[in-house]
């Protein structure tokens, strides 16, 4: 916390007041209090992951193999913050996760425009996405732009096939392998925790709940980093999410 910010109270620096505020932490629903915390909290990493995983490809452009290991280093243990977060949900008991699903309406984690952007980033792209309902205009310009952009697994295709060292590229290879895998766990304990409350039954905004979030968790967000290059990726799903 250098430079001028530094001479700010910890709360100023953290703009906690705007912050909690924003988080409705004082609603009268503790149950809907912990249930909004933890998708906000989850968006809040979303969007540090994304900007670790720019830093991974200007490194891997520049050709430097190390930079973008320090860079992809923190991506596991983000997400497996995020993989604890669901722990907190299913606490819940199953009446008021299910008095807060129907106060949801068609709202849905398959209208988070930030996960989408990191599918769209590392290389997994399908522009259907984009018709998704509930994102906004700007939510679909950004992931335009995502993708027109460089993917993570354009840069690292290129940076293997021009890099002699082929030590460097084992080491970058490894920690987008453990970046996606960890991603793949995160995917797996949100199907778990949809099959907790919902069984086989139907998530948010009619989607086929924890069946879709199984079949997602297969998906593979760099297959090239994966034993034979193509991860066991298979084709995206667009029924929706839990």
């Amino acid at each position: 916390m250098s430079g001028p910010s530094a001479s700010l109270p910890y709360g100023q620096v953290l703009r906690l007041d705007e912050l909690l505020q924003a988080a409705r932490v004082h609603d009268d629903d503790v149950d809907h209090v912990l249930f909004l915390a933890t998708h906000q909290s989850c968006e809040i990493y979303f969007a540090v992951v994304l900007r670790h995983l720019e830093a991974v490809r200007a490194a891997l452009d520049a050709r430097d193999g190390a930079l973008a290991v320090r860079r992809a280093a923190p991506l596991p243990v983000l997400v497996a913050t995020l993989v604890h977060q669901f722990d907190g949900l299913a606490t819940l008991p199953p009446e008021a996760f299910h008095a807060i699903r129907d106060a949801l309406g068609d709202a849905s984690g398959f209208q988070s425009a930030q996960y989408r952007e990191i599918e769209y980033l590392c290389g997994l792209r399908d522009s259907r996405f984009l018709n998704t309902a509930g994102f906004t205009d700007a939510d679909r310009k950004r992931l335009r732009a995502r993708l027109d952009e460089r993917s993570v697994q354009e840069a690292y295709r290129d940076f293997a096939a021009d890099q002699a060292e082929r030590e460097s590229v084992e080491r970058v290879r490894g920690a987008l392998l453990d970046f996606d895998e960890a991603f793949a766990v995160w995917r797996a304990r949100h199907a778990v925790l949809a099959e907790r409350f919902l069984g086989g039954g139907t998530g948010t905004a009619g989607s086929d709940g924890a069946a879709y979030l199984w079949r997602a968790a297969r998906r593979r967000l760099v297959p090239d980093v994966w034993p034979g290059g193509s991860g066991g990726s298979v084709g995206p799903d667009v029924a929706g999410e839990a």
